[in-house]
């Protein structure tokens, strides 16, 4: 007896369901219809943000190396290494961008927790421009640097690699790191120095 009521509650919930299901299918086609196609007035704006043309050539090293995460060197050689994939022709319809804006725009949106919107502004290109300039710039890297640049420390070579990164890093017995995490300690109070971080704690 307990089942059958079971069943029949279970049934009912089914129903009621598939029918706020289908109301939910026919609300969706109905607004579909009824809103409008955006008509584009122009084929493209005309932007005058130009921190990429006018600020980032003056910028030191150290400020340029602050602005994209690389020196003004690596960048070269980035702009070199992936020409061929992120270059474009000119048309009649418009000039393209150059490949050194499209580096730009990848590793800014790389190393910065900006949005797109932020970048469309500093470059002066549309939001949907930094997407895909971003997509197409990982792409070209992965392609063109990925075999070349990262690969797996022979054991060999593995005594060299501790000691270089102990070098740079003051960390022991490690060949490469990929993130930090910090988080607060109790330390013993005989050595408490040795457990402080760069943030101070």
């Amino acid at each position: 007896m307990l089942e059958s009521e079971i069943d029949r509650e279970a049934a009912i919930s089914r129903d009621i369901e598939e029918q706020l299901l289908g109301n939910s299918f026919t609300v969706a086609a109905v607004l579909a219809d009824s809103v409008p196609s955006m008509c584009r007035s122009v084929w493209s704006f005309q932007r005058n943000e130009r921190w990429f043309e006018d600020t980032l050539p003056h910028l030191t090293e150290f400020y340029f190396k602050q602005a994209l995460r690389v020196t003004p060197s690596t960048f070269r050689y980035l702009v070199e290494s992936l020409a061929c994939d992120l270059s474009r022709l000119s048309t009649q319809m418009r000039t393209p961008i150059s490949v050194e804006k499209r580096v730009a725009i990848g590793l800014y949106r790389l190393c910065s927790s900006a949005e797109d919107r932020t970048i469309a502004h500093l470059f002066g290109v549309g939001r949907s421009t930094v997407n895909v300039v971003w997509r197409q710039f990982s792409t070209a890297v992965i392609q063109q640097l990925e075999s070349q640049w990262i690969c797996m420390v022979r054991r060999a070579d593995m005594a060299d690699h501790v000691r270089e990164f102990f070098a740079v890093t003051g960390f022991p017995q490690a060949v490469g790191a990929l993130d930090g995490c910090h988080f607060p300690v109790s330390p013993p109070k005989k050595h408490a120095t040795d457990y402080y971080n760069y943030k101070g704690w």
